[in-house]
């Protein structure tokens, strides 16, 4: 290596060295600006958490078994209606005595 590129590699070395260290400085800086953000996450997590949590014990206490009886109760009244419409199909049939 000739002494002039000697002088660029040691140039270039410092160049970096001296890039790294202003990096280094401003790493605390950006820790303290981005710590409000940090603790919004936090709290925005936790807060999620606890509203998993809550719908959680709702399901629990609820449970399936209600939602089998709303269900079966739901299914009776739409085969009640259902009876219902037949009904009314026929009275609007018989009343056309056969005609459409």
């Amino acid at each position: 290596m000739t002494n002039e590129e000697i002088q660029r590699t040691m140039h270039f070395i410092l160049e970096q060295q001296a890039q790294f260290a202003a990096n280094i400085q401003r790493l605390p800086e950006e820790r303290i600006r981005d710590n409000p953000r940090l603790t919004r996450l936090e709290e925005s997590f936790q807060l999620l958490v606890r509203l998993a949590e809550n719908t959680d014990s709702r399901l629990d206490r609820f449970g399936s078994s209600t939602l089998e009886a709303n269900m079966a109760a739901l299914a009776a009244a739409q085969t009640h209606t259902d009876e219902r419409l037949s009904a009314l199909i026929d009275i609007v049939r018989r009343g056309r005595n056969g005609k459409s």
